[in-house]
């Protein structure tokens, strides 16, 4: 008596794993022994100049090592540095969700969900607010702090960042 086949994936996909994690590429089933996994080839990415698709916060060096981060337009242009291809072998009972697709799209998801450093080329002159009414710079006066990181050591307002949140939502 045969045992029967069991069923193979092969193909490009976005594996979302628990945790909030996913892996985009190409992806295989491998059997080791009684365990079944899923390779990820996940393609390298070539450093590549371009300009941002929207407004976005962007991490510039300043000189001795220091970096600030900063709004920035769309139309802006930036450098994506290159990522090394890389595989990983994921179990079954991790994945949450396999998203087959084709190659475009995974190399397009690939573009947009791996965190790589943006350095700035060209800023573009005008970025757009993100709220009506709101100031392009967002900077505080103070000591040069934004929302996103706070306000920075030693600065007088520091410790009134929380008072001032509270008030905030009292007056909503």
């Amino acid at each position: 008596m045969s045992e029967p086949k069991q069923a193979a994936f092969e193909g490009w996909a976005i594996v979302e794993i628990f945790g909030h994690q996913k892996a985009i590429g190409f992806v295989t089933t491998e059997a080791y022994g009684s365990a079944v996994l899923f390779r990820v080839d996940s393609p390298e990415l070539p450093e590549r100049e371009h300009a941002l698709k929207r407004d976005s916060y962007l991490t510039v060096k300043e000189g001795e090592g220091l970096t600030k981060s900063k709004w920035f337009g769309a139309g802006s242009k930036v450098k994506r540095e290159a990522v090394q291809a890389s595989s990983q072998l994921i179990g079954p009972g991790a994945i949450y969700r396999l998203v087959p697709c084709t190659e475009t799209v995974a190399r397009e998801a690939l573009e947009e969900l791996i965190p790589r450093p943006l350095i700035l080329l060209e800023e573009k002159k005008e970025a757009t607010p993100l709220l009506p009414g709101e100031a392009q710079d967002r900077t505080f006066a103070c000591c040069g702090g934004n929302p996103e990181d706070g306000h920075r050591g030693g600065c007088e307002e520091e410790f009134d960042e929380e008072q001032e949140q509270d008030e905030t939502l009292a007056d909503s």
